[in-house]
């Protein structure tokens, strides 16, 4: 068993962490405040060839395993990159894409695949809604097929790059009475007649990605944009879909954890008290160790996530118990960071705050916490809670 990253890997590491820590870090202030993703970074991307990681490059991409592109993410966030502007990325490359690549026919494939690993077309994932969120099999949009289309009615919300998406992956039911069974998914465009996309929501933080709410009235939908057959959508490209993402995007808290340390260690060896830096003092040690073990740990469940996937073999307990922990240890790296940072660290010039803005969606998103720690349950003991 080898920890260490191969060559190849640790090239792309240093290649995104060059390029975020020179082009990426400094503009972080800018893009908080903009509440907007930054449309420089998204032509930097396309520059780049960072737009289809996990696309075979048969149709255009750079044909990456999870692992590959989960290292390629840590290494942005870790270099400074902010995590909404990072999340907006992660989305694209995960489930606005994979659902393609893993359940798409190869009609679907060649029409939408060269143009999303391009850049030419951004993606989104449309699959929460106002009163749906953690029971994903009970979706209300509706998609009611009348001939050789189907005609969605219904509304999205916290959908990330719904503004900016050229293309999405909605979920929406075709046998309500079937309930999961009766949840299908569709290719859709997302500037097709009858959507309507709101502003992008104020959050608290990762505000370099934009979450909107989608309506969606008599949108017509061609039935050859279905992916696989009708009550696929949870059983199948969910399924298929869900490990992807939780690997993928908790990335990005991963890197942001290091991120936290490197910023703790630099101002600890610069601020002075009782005649030394702050970092000599065992107050300050303990923590950083902390931090550091935290970091370790999550990237050793990130590797061996994101390496059981690209064997092949599923990996629903490998991909929530790294969701569950790097949500929870990215929140305690945010809290100790600004304790070693004392008032400094209140204040947005020093970019600690932000980790803890941010942090916090790690804990909800891709999976409530409470649903994933009873998801982990369920697998180790075979049981169901009474109450979930």
């Amino acid at each position: 068993m080898d920890f260490e990253l191969s060559e190849e890997q640790q090239r792309l590491h240093d290649t995104v962490f060059a390029f975020a820590k020179k082009e990426w870090e400094p503009r972080t202030l800018e893009i908080d405040a903009s509440h907007r993703f930054p449309a420089w970074l998204w032509a930097r991307m396309r520059e780049l060839g960072w737009c289809g990681l996990m696309v075979p490059a048969e149709y255009g991409g750079t044909g990456l395993g999870l692992l590959d592109t989960c290292i390629m993410i840590q290494a942005a966030t870790q270099a400074g990159g902010d995590i909404g502007s990072c999340l907006a990325w992660g989305t694209h490359l995960s489930i606005g894409t994979i659902p393609i690549v893993l359940c798409g026919s190869e009609a679907q494939k060649k029409k939408y695949l060269p143009r999303i690993a391009s850049g030419e077309w951004m993606s989104c994932f449309c699959l929460t809604e106002p009163g749906v969120g953690s029971n994903a099999a009970g979706v209300e949009l509706k998609a009611e097929r009348r001939g050789d289309h189907y005609v969605l009615n219904g509304t999205k919300t916290f959908i990330t790059n719904a503004s900016v998406a050229d293309v999405g992956i909605v979920i929406a039911t075709t046998d309500k009475s079937k309930r999961a069974a009766g949840v299908s998914a569709f290719i859709v465009d997302m500037k097709s007649p009858g959507i309507t996309v709101s502003a992008p929501f104020d959050k608290i933080g990762n505000r370099g990605s934009e979450t909107c709410e989608v309506g969606f009235a008599d949108t017509l939908v061609p039935v050859e944009n279905r992916l696989l057959n009708e009550g696929d959508g949870f059983m199948q490209v969910g399924v298929k879909t869900l490990e992807y993402e939780r690997t993928c995007l908790t990335a990005i808290w991963t890197g942001n954890i290091g991120y936290n340390i490197a910023l703790s260690v630099k101002y600890a060896g610069e601020r002075q008290q009782f005649g030394n830096p702050i970092l000599l003092y065992a107050q300050i040690r303990d923590r950083i160790a902390q931090m550091q073990i935290d970091y370790d740990i999550s990237k050793l469940m990130m590797y061996r996530a994101a390496s059981k996937k690209d064997s092949g073999t599923p990996a629903p307990l490998e991909a929530t118990e790294y969701k569950v922990f790097t949500g929870q240890a990215s929140v305690r790296s945010a809290l100790e960071a600004i304790q070693i940072h004392g008032g400094y660290g209140l204040m947005t010039e020093y970019k600690v705050e932000r980790s803890l803005r941010d942090a916090k969606l790690g804990q909800i998103g891709a999976g409530t916490e409470q649903m994933l720690l009873e998801l982990i349950t369920r697998l180790v003991t075979g049981t169901r809670s009474k109450t979930i």
